[in-house]
């Protein structure tokens, strides 16, 4: 029934959120429309059957028999329904069922009564009624669709069954011309009915423009929420600004709780400022950032696709060509970050702080992005304290940084090695929360090369690897760069480029379609709380990262500088 608007029309977003609105809301509805009709059935069996002596029982029976089995069927799909079950189809399929309802009572009244009683039955309250269900669902097409069956109806049966039993001479409301017109209401029924349906649409498009111009910045408006962290949350949003041209993108934004901490809003414009620096096609894209009523709001590219964290737990441990081909990718990001100078041409030093699976979005299409920048300085901005250092992931830190000593880039390609090394054995290097063994002047012994825990990883990813996880700064890996060089070496079937960022590629998409199947059913109160919902201050209380909803709730909802996020 939504339908799309011309470009630089009133609010051709409107149609896009209500046509949302219809498919999250198509279970809920007919869910209702099949309890009211198996209820109603229930009614009918025994009612047909208290007239039994007075209409014949093979009539009641027959009609009680239908009865019945519309209250069956319609209470085990009104069942199916509400326990998250749906399929588009059930909609086409019930409209049919109902409408040939009256077709199966003009037959009954056929074969155990008259012509004469076929046509007078009131049958047309019960095909009026078939009609407006069918409105109700939503669907301008639905409404003309049961019109234009009943119609159908109306004059194959008369010609089939009625109009050679009828008795010379045939009355003039039973006559061709008059039951032709009877079938033509029906349809003008169904036509009158999509028309008031489409008009409610219209109108509930102008309320939705009129709400965007009021409440959506003039330019997002946001869908469901992906995640929410102790203090921002994120939703999936529609960049649309006034001309017909839409994107999609992710608005983070700060809980109105603390929207009043000036600590908080300052860290929070500090990461957008730093995120609008970064420009590397292997960084989420900050795009925006901005006040709205009394919280602040950044916007930022949408990653379709899920975590690297996401798809360990999925998947497990990854192929060598596939880590080989990470390392690359985020070497390049990183080494672009620990380079990247202010507009004055002053090195910026500029540290993430938090590499780690979670922070690690990977597309569909194999694409590779950094994330959340909330821990991340910049020395040209910020004097790092011995307790300001100790930031981010405690799983994740390197020995300087556990330490409380100075550091640099060096800090990220550490994390980058442990990071690599859980993608490629499974496990984390550093499981629990104690940081005695990043404390100690010499690595663990339990800080072995991936080979040892498999023995397919080739010699040269190893190696890589392992220079990262070096425990003196000096003798580190230098840089991103120097990385990536290392790894794109690496020939024939192992090598990042093309295999891995294809087979990269082919398990995010197996992952999807496993979270998909996997989902939950949804009651009805969760997919009203899937709806379109303006950008507006909210009273909600802070809580856990929620796990649905993509990649990017992950990437973007790391806790606010100064507190360790959580384990996943």
């Amino acid at each position: 029934m939504p339908h799309s608007d011309p470009p630089g029309s009133a609010a051709p977003v409107g149609a896009q959120l209500l046509a949302e609105h219809f498919r999250a809301d198509a279970s809920a509805r007919e869910a209702t429309v099949t309890r009211f009709i198996s209820l109603v059935a229930c009614l009918f069996t025994a009612s047909t059957l208290g007239f039994g002596a007075m209409i014949g029982w093979p009539r009641a029976l027959s009609v009680a028999g239908l009865c019945a089995f519309f209250a069956v069927y319609y209470g085990w799909i009104s069942w199916r329904l509400r326990r998250g079950w749906f399929h588009p189809a059930v909609r086409w399929v019930n409209i049919g069922l109902e409408t040939t309802t009256g077709a199966f009572l003009f037959v009954c009244d056929v074969l155990f009564g008259n012509a004469e009683q076929a046509l007078t039955n009131p049958m047309a309250v019960l095909w009026t009624a078939a009609i407006v269900l069918a409105a109700l669902r939503g669907s301008r097409g639905m409404a003309l669709f049961a019109g234009g069956l009943v119609a159908a109806q109306t004059v194959l049966l008369y010609f089939l069954l009625a109009w050679p039993r009828l008795a010379e001479p045939v009355p003039l409301m039973f006559t061709p011309p008059l039951v032709l017109l009877r079938a033509v209401y029906y349809f003008v029924i169904g036509w009158l009915a999509a028309l008031v349906a489409t008009y409610l649409t219209h109108r509930a498009e102008e309320a939705l423009h009129a709400i965007r111009a009021k409440e959506l910045l003039g330019k997002y408006f946001l869908h469901e929420r992906l995640g929410v962290g102790g203090m921002a949350e994120v939703f999936r949003a529609t960049y649309s600004p006034e001309g017909g041209f839409e994107k999609g993108v992710a608005i983070k934004r700060i809980l109105p709780a603390y929207a009043e901490d000036e600590e908080f809003v300052t860290m929070f414009r500090r990461e957008a400022e730093l995120g609008s620096l970064l420009n590397h096609p292997n960084i989420v894209q900050v795009l925006d950032v901005g006040r709205f009523g009394d919280t602040y709001f950044m916007a930022m590219e949408h990653i379709e696709g899920v975590s690297l964290r996401e798809l360990l737990k999925s998947h497990g441990p990854l192929p060598p060509a596939v880590v080989a081909y990470l390392g690359a990718e985020l070497g390049e990001a990183l080494d672009y970050v620990h380079r990247r100078t202010s507009s004055e041409g002053l090195p910026l030093n500029l540290v993430h702080r938090d590499v780690n699976p979670p922070n690690i979005l990977l597309s569909r299409s194999g694409e590779v992005k950094l994330g959340d920048f909330g821990v991340a300085r910049a020395a040209i901005h910020v004097r790092l304290t011995q307790v300001d250092q100790v930031r981010g992931k405690l799983g994740y830190l390197s020995p300087e940084q556990a330490r409380g000593q100075p550091f640099d880039g060096r800090a990220d390609l550490f994390a980058l090695g442990l990071t690599l090394h859980e993608a490629l054995t499974g496990r984390r290097v550093f499981p629990g929360e104690d940081a005695s063994d990043l404390v100690r002047g010499a690595p663990p012994p339990f800080l072995v090369p991936p080979s040892v825990h498999r023995p397919d990883v080739p010699p040269e990813l190893d190696a890589a690897i392992m220079e990262l996880l070096q425990w003196r700064v000096e003798e580190r890996t230098p840089r991103g760069q120097r990385l990536r060089e290392q790894l794109c070496a690496i020939t024939g079937a192992l090598a990042p480029h093309p295999h891995g960022q294809r087979e990269l590629g082919r398990l995010v998409q197996q992952a999807l379609a496993r979270k998909g199947s996997h989902a939950p059913a949804r009651s009805t109160e969760q997919e009203t709380r899937r709806e379109p919902t303006p950008l507006r201050t909210r009273g909600d209380e802070p809580t856990e990262v929620l796990p649905a909803g993509g990649a990017l709730a992950q990437g973007v909802l790391g806790a606010p500088a100064g507190k360790s996020p959580r384990e996943d």
